[in-house]
Parts: structure tokens; sequence; C-alpha cells
């Protein structure tokens, strides 16, 4: 079957024609130009998000958010109960706490002020169970209390939260990210611009067709079913075998897209399908 002269092929960022900005996927800037986790799409599907890349990396290479930045499980007697946290003036009559509330006092040892920007806090056991809510900042340990800080939420609490409530709380995937490590299980994309130095900004591609580092230690074959690599840092490796080490690790890392052309070598760029978001 012939291809049709007329097809049209288009490298542009979907919406209203001649109404968007361009956008440069393989830009990086020193100071974000972007909301991190924006998302642009080609008109072929292909998928991009904007991130913060905290360790210099190669493009190229899978990216995922570091070990650092990961979430953190916390249980009972962790959030302060409403009748004891400190009044936020601009909510008063309302208490940190309380349903309508935007702030959960909790008590963290060392944590950092606004380490889970743009994350997640979700609500897993006792009082207000099953509920999840968008991070917009926290203060550092020390604020309000000596041992207590706040988080700040963008929608007011649903329901009331006190001591029992267990919560766990995850910062955003797209921030302080590098190649994934070997152990890790958390992949966020393929990394477009190699960055030189820490904490820059970046697009990474979380969709569609790209080249990527291989990890050959199993032989890859187009359309095999890949993850991050377990013995090579920022590569894709097949999950086809499950006689070796990569092949029984495999599967700790969730199935990240499928092969198109593989390299056939571990010092090289083959080309995948990447099916992330």
């Amino acid at each position: 079957m012939a291809l049709d002269p007329a097809s049209y092929y288009s490298n542009s960022i979907q919406g209203i024609p001649g109404a968007g900005v361009d956008v440069d996927i393989t830009a990086t800037h020193a100071t974000p130009k972007y909301a991190l986790g924006y998302l642009v799409v080609r008109a072929d599907g292909s998928r991009y998000r904007y991130a913060n890349i905290g360790t210099a990396t190669n493009a190229g290479r899978l990216v995922g958010p570091t070990t650092a930045s990961g979430g953190a499980t916390y249980g009972a007697a962790v959030v302060v109960a409403p009748a004891s946290a400190v009044v936020v003036p601009a909510e008063y009559p309302i208490l940190a706490g309380q349903v309508g509330s935007h702030y959960i006092e909790v008590t963290i040892a060392g944590m950092a002020a606004n380490k889970y920007e743009g994350g997640y806090l979700a609500t897993t056991r006792g009082t207000a169970l099953g509920e999840t809510y968008r991070i917009l900042g926290n203060t550092a340990t020390g604020n309000p209390t000596s041992t207590t800080l706040r988080i700040q939420i963008a929608e007011g609490l649903k329901v009331e939260i006190g001591a029992t409530t267990g919560i766990i709380i995850v910062p955003s995937m797209y921030t302080d990210m590098a190649a994934a490590a070997t152990t890790s299980t958390q992949v966020a994309g393929v990394l477009m611009s190699t960055t030189t130095s820490t904490l820059l900004y970046a697009w990474v591609q979380t969709r569609g067709l790209c080249g990527c580092a291989e990890d050959n230690s199993l032989a890859i074959t187009a359309g095999h079913q890949i993850t991050s690599s377990r013995v090579t840092g920022g590569s894709y490796a097949s999950i086809v075998s499950a006689s070796t080490t990569v092949g029984t690790a495999a599967l700790a890392s969730s199935i990240i897209g499928y092969s198109i052309t593989p390299a056939g070598s571990s010092s090289r760029l083959g080309v995948i399908n990447l099916q992330l978001d």
C-alpha cells in the first residue's frame, strides 16, 4: 500500500491553530517558565511535562523523583487536633484541621519549607479516612511551634481531621528529578535535553515515540514490553525473561511501554513507545 502524498504531519502543539504559544521541548531554564507538571501534547499524541531536574542528567535517560523527594507515611498522633492547633489568623474562627480550613498542623521533625509543594496529602486511617488534597506548600518544622509545621491545601477540608488521622504526603512527580536508579520503582518520563547543572527546568516526555538509553542485558526485540532497568540507571530493559537478574527484578518496576526499534547494545539508545501518561 502506497502512502498518500496528501498526508499531513505536524510537530505543532495541540490547541487552537495560531492561538497558542510555541513550546521548545528541548529548552532548559534556570528559573521555571511553566508550572511543574505542565502538559503539552503534539498533534500525534506525544506528551511532554515540565519538570525540575535536581541532578545533572543526560538527554534520552529515564528520569524520576529521587529517593530524597519520596513520599512519607505517618500514623496516628502526627496530625494536631484542631482544638490544640495554633490559630491561623486569616481563617479564625475556623481552626486548622476543621471543616473548611485550608491548613493542617502536623508534628514532623526536620521538614524543609515547601518540600511538598505541588504534591498531595491523603488521609489513610482514622477520622476523615479516604480524602485526598492538593498541597500548595508547607512551613518548615518550627513554624508554628518548635515541633510542628503547617501544610496548606488548595481545597478546604471536607471532613474534620484530628489526632487519630493517619496521612501520606507525597511531593510532585515532577520535582527534584534524576536518572532513574536501578532500585527505582517510579519513572516519570524521558528527559529531552541534557542538563549540565543542578536545579534546572526541562521537559520530559511521558508518552509517544522517543529515543531512550537501552539496557540490553536481556536481548530486546521490537514489541517487547519494557520497564526501568534494574542494572543500568536511566535505561529501559525488557521483561521478556524471568531467568536472569534483570528478568526476576523487572516487575518490581512498572511497565513503561514497549520497544519499537531496539539498539541492540547497552551503550546506545533505542526507540520506544513510551506509555506513562
